[in-house]
């Protein structure tokens, strides 16, 4: 038996964002697979529970081998086509034994937030990549949306672009959107690159006019 395995996206994180389907199909699973405080979250004591780990060789092969048993729900967080595990998925897997379930990224959330259209921004990750790639992101105006991460923090962003001599743009974090320690910060590069202050759990809009 083989069954399709389920890439579900729960949202930026308060269960108040995860739709309701996404939340039936949580339940159905036999097996979770997903970030350990995901599965803390969302998980039941009688399913099965695999954490995503650095060896994503180590998740695609569980997987592979459960779905022919049981019904496997990947837990992904926000929507699943923007930097997700679905990508590496959908990759190597028959996309026939796939179904990927959107949800609402904190990409949506932060732009509802600023009341801004979101449709034309330049969305990009910071997560493994380099200064040299930051810096060609900048070499056409337009709004960026930058998911921080690792030492790419939106100070340690300012100050690289400072010194790259960028011009001082408006800045907007979005720090632990959607829960109820959310913060939105609107500053500038100059203010951000200053600060001591580094913010976790977020995102930045960098207004490049």
């Amino acid at each position: 038996m083989e069954t399709t395995v389920k890439i579900v996206g729960i949202g930026p994180g308060d269960g108040l964002y995860l739709t309701p389907l996404a939340a039936e199909l949580i339940k159905q699973a036999q097996v979770l697979v997903g970030g350990r405080r995901h599965l803390e979250q969302l998980a039941a004591p009688h399913q099965e529970r695999f954490t995503i780990s650095a060896n994503l060789a180590a998740v695609l092969q569980y997987i592979e081998a459960q779905r022919r048993q049981k019904s496997v729900v990947v837990i992904a967080s926000g929507d699943p086509g923007l930097f997700s595990i679905a990508t590496y998925l959908a990759e190597r897997m028959d996309k026939d034994c796939l179904e990927i379930i959107p949800g609402i990224s904190s990409v949506q959330v932060m732009f509802a937030r600023l009341k801004l259209p979101w449709h034309d921004v330049r969305i990009m990750s910071l997560h493994g990549r380099s200064g040299d790639e930051l810096d060609n992101w900048f070499q056409l105006p337009g709004t960026i949306c930058l998911l921080t991460g690792g030492e790419w923090t939106p100070s340690h962003i300012a100050r690289h672009l400072s010194q790259a001599g960028r011009p001082d743009w408006r800045v907007a974090i979005g720090a632990h959107l959607s829960y109820p320690e959310e913060q939105i910060i609107l500053t500038s590069l100059t203010e951000l690159a200053e600060e001591s202050r580094d913010y976790t759990n977020c995102l930045m809009v960098i207004f490049h006019e």
